[in-house]
């Protein structure tokens, strides 16, 4: 196995992680083989290793550098809105377009497959830091929310699982026909915000 400086670490790393992002998004997991990656940087495929425990491994480092921006991203959008409903609506939909838009996480979406052999891969360390970028903002948005008297009074957790489930719209796009898709999806969108921003008679 050869030896490689710091430095040499880092540039062969950042380069695994362009190739990676650009194969994996075009031709999924599996049918990018070690070779395919190791070719393009200049190293034999056990130096891959060196670097990553498997192709696995390696997606879900493209995830977890990727997934703050997306946050950023959205609730930036987010706090431009002033009214609750739309607040909510613009995290609906700037997240499924953030998830829509990302290939690597649309190739997920689109390849069962591959999904299942990443998931086998997840460490409890990629959860927790999903947990803490994914969940816990929304969740304590939801709670700001709620103590403000902006939301029904349920659970957070439901109130939280129901938006998440709502975005899984995206996976029928197909199904529901891509003319039509956008005047579903906004329908969706505005019931949901509708349903849990709904005053309680005794608020009204």
């Amino acid at each position: 196995m050869p030896q490689f400086s710091q430095t040499e670490k880092e540039k062969i790393n950042e380069q695994l992680i362009v190739i990676a992002k650009q194969l994996f998004s075009s031709k999924g997991i599996k049918k990018t083989s070690l070779e395919d990656l190791t070719s393009v940087v200049g190293i034999a495929k056990s130096s891959f290793y060196v670097f990553f425990e498997s192709k696995e491994a390696l997606y879900l480092e493209l995830l977890d550098q990727e997934g703050p921006g997306i946050e950023e991203r959205v609730w930036e959008a987010v706090n431009q809105k002033s009214s609750i409903e739309d607040k909510i609506k613009t995290y609906l939909h700037e997240m499924t377009r953030e998830l829509d838009d990302n290939p690597l996480m649309k190739r997920l979406q689109t390849h069962p497959d591959e999904l299942q052999s990443i998931a086998r891969k997840v460490t409890p360390e990629f959860l927790q830091k999903k947990t803490e970028r994914n969940v816990l903002p929304l969740l304590h948005f939801i709670n700001e929310q709620k103590e403000a008297g902006e939301l029904i009074d349920k659970d957070s957790e439901v109130i939280l699982r129901l938006m998440r489930a709502a975005m899984t719209i995206s996976l029928h796009k197909k199904d529901i026909g891509i003319d039509l898709y956008p005047k579903i999806q906004d329908m969706m969108f505005e019931a949901v915000s509708s349903y849990i921003t709904k005053r309680k008679p005794q608020e009204e």
